[in-house]
């Protein structure tokens, strides 16, 4: 999804189907899917950067009160802040950029966050020349480390979000469990993006119980059935509503719930996100496991 990748960068009424509504009523009967879940912004990308209030308007008319960012669209923090306000949405988590806009425009961030007041702020992304050894890899944690401290000094939460290639080997390790194994809790959460956890081959229910200390925020993001295991890029029409791809939610949201996840936030990177994430809201009120 390379589209993603570069848009990160530039920061330095539908209902669901009856087959959805039925493949989560099929699950085994328990609970409900109790949340709280709002959507990443980057689910709309396309249309936010022609329509900011009538993007919002749909996102809250589909029944979404939370939102995660990912971008200001040549908005100003408080302009933007507006916007949230007058659509009936409050922005609970900021994907801030890579790495390098936290090095270079840490104080960018801190402002934005002061005005958008969210939980987490969080570092989506990790060029790929920062962590293409170990050491490198434990340089970035350290940061991670140190940009925690700083933000928890003036009342945020500092996360990181994965993608595949946080996966990829790297001796007998891989990023991901370098950046785990290096940041100290009390200062470092992580969002994981169970797309991608999926797409390398791991089993999301289990990767949260094994690292269910440290999931504070998840995104839910299905992956197509067709879609084989591995590191190779796929198109964004491989994001598919949940129930309808190759992640067993019911099992997934178990998990999460047992870790104690906090917030969750629906994404839909397809062409066709505009009624995905209606699709997906409906699911998740139906879901029982």
């Amino acid at each position: 999804m390379n589209s993603r990748r570069d848009f990160i960068r530039t920061l330095t009424g539908v209902v669901a189907s009856t087959g959805l509504i039925k493949v989560a009523k099929a699950a085994v009967p328990g609970r409900h899917f109790a949340g709280p879940f709002g959507i990443q912004l980057y689910s709309l990308r396309e249309q936010l950067a022609k329509d900011v209030p009538g993007s919002l308007k749909h996102i809250r008319e589909a029944g979404y009160t939370t939102v995660e960012t990912a971008g200001l669209y040549d908005m100003t923090p408080e302009d933007f802040k507006k916007q949230l306000d007058k659509a009936g949405l409050k922005c609970t988590g900021m994907h801030s950029g890579e790495d390098s806009r936290f090095r270079d425009h840490f104080d960018d961030i801190i402002a934005e966050a002061k005005v958008l007041k969210p939980v987490h702020v969080s570092c989506p992304w990790v060029d790929e020349k920062n962590r293409q050894d170990a050491e490198g890899c434990k340089r970035v944690a350290a940061e991670f480390n140190e940009w925690g401290k700083k933000l928890q000094a003036v009342g945020f939460r500092f996360s990181y979000h994965n993608h595949d290639v946080d996966f990829k080997p790297i001796g007998s390790t891989t990023a991901q469990d370098i950046f785990l194994a290096e940041t100290d809790p009390k200062l470092v959460d992580f969002e994981f993006d169970l797309y991608f956890v999926q797409k390398v081959g791991l089993n999301p229910a289990d990767f949260i119980k094994k690292h269910a200390a440290r999931a504070k925020q998840l995104h839910l993001k299905d992956i197509a059935k067709s879609v084989k295991p591995g590191f190779q890029e796929e198109p964004d029409d491989t994001c598919v509503p949940l129930g309808t791809g190759q992640i067993d939610w019911p099992k997934t949201l178990d998990a999460a719930a047992a870790a104690g996840v906090k917030d969750y936030y629906v994404e839909d990177e397809s062409p066709t996100a505009w009624d995905g994430i209606v699709k997906t809201h409906a699911y998740l009120k139906s879901v029982t496991f």
